[in-house]
């Protein structure tokens, strides 16, 4: 005689904080505040709270949003549901420029976990992804399996970190700078080590594209250098470069043509290595700037949108009401 073992499903309800998003569908309140989104076979039913919260009117403040619900689930599958989530979160922490996290979360009306989350403060609006249900469940479901692939090779907590620091309010220019181009330098070295390059001193060494004292048979592929004074011949993609080079590799890898990145590595030089932007009282110092800081905020944007195999519409950093940005 067999045994049947009924298996107990639960509800979890997760409170996120800082979330602000229009709903793509109506709840049973007969507002527009509820998104659905699909990740790893499971349905994410995300309510907003009150719809008609404005981001402006909270900088610098925390407050709770977001009701998500999971529904059917077991109690085995709470912990991945859980971690789903707070990954989610950072994808919606990259897409706002504002902190966004899991608070507190309830299982079947009992609450079992609340967190402080008081220093997650709310910065002002700077979406790269339009706060539209339709337009993040369209983000989430695309990148979302690209970011659970790379997020540990590529580090991209600490670059979506980051990238929210450097819109937090009352930041200087200059602060703001530093940190977007020490990301360009935190990309290039995890591009680097998944590529499988070795730094040696100041120079970036493949092991399967050593420099070759006799002529290769793709010599196509390779272009005759001097390296200390000796002739070899030396691959073009893969061959040894120094930081300069591989940050330009690194994003061109991205599409990013190497025009673009030079000029703004022209100008990182010249505040890093000789402390200037512009002098302080120079009447183009604040236009000049914020220039110089869209200008590397666009290339960051692009080059993780890319990485996260992204495909549609994006604001710039100079864009108001409507993007600019597309990736095809």
């Amino acid at each position: 005689m067999g045994f049947f073992i009924e298996r107990i499903m639960k509800k979890l309800e997760v409170t996120l904080i800082n979330l602000f998003m229009w709903g793509e569908l109506f709840s049973t309140q007969g507002v527009r505040d509820t998104t659905i989104i699909q990740c790893e076979g499971f349905v994410f039913e995300f309510r907003q709270q009150d719809i008609k919260l404005k981001q402006s009117e909270y900088i610098n403040k925390t407050i709770l949003t977001t009701i998500v619900t999971v529904r059917d689930i077991t109690e085995e599958q709470i912990l991945q549901i859980l971690e789903i989530i707070d990954d989610i979160c950072w994808l919606l922490s990259f897409a706002q420029q504002a902190p966004i996290c899991r608070h507190s979360y309830k299982i079947d009306n009992l609450e079992i976990e609340s967190r402080n989350c008081a220093s997650f403060i709310i910065n002002s609006p700077a979406y790269i992804i339009e706060n539209r249900g339709k337009f993040i469940r369209n983000f989430i479901e695309q990148v979302y399996p690209t970011y659970k692939e790379l997020k540990n090779s590529r580090e991209l907590e600490v670059v979506f970190g980051y990238l929210i620091e450097i819109n937090k309010p009352n930041l200087a220019m200059e602060t703001k700078l530093i940190i977007s181009y020490v990301l360009m330098e935190h990309l290039k070295r995890t591009y680097a080590e998944i590529i499988g390059y070795i730094k040696t001193d100041t120079q970036f060494e493949h092991p399967q594209y050593l420099d070759l004292e006799i002529q290769p048979n793709d010599i196509e592929n390779y272009e005759f250098k001097k390296s200390k004074g000796k002739p070899c011949y030396r691959h073009k993609k893969f061959g040894k470069c120094g930081s300069t080079e591989m940050i330009k590799r690194t994003f061109e890898d991205a599409g990013v043509p190497r025009t673009k990145t030079t000029s703004i590595i022209d100008k990182r030089n010249t505040m890093i290595h000789e402390g200037l932007l512009l002098p302080f009282g120079n009447t183009k110092y604040t236009n000049q700037a914020l220039i110089d800081f869209q200008e590397v905020n666009d290339l960051l944007r692009k080059y993780l949108l890319s990485i996260l195999n992204y495909k549609g519409e994006y604001y710039l950093s100079h864009d108001r009401f409507s993007c600019s940005g597309r990736l095809l």
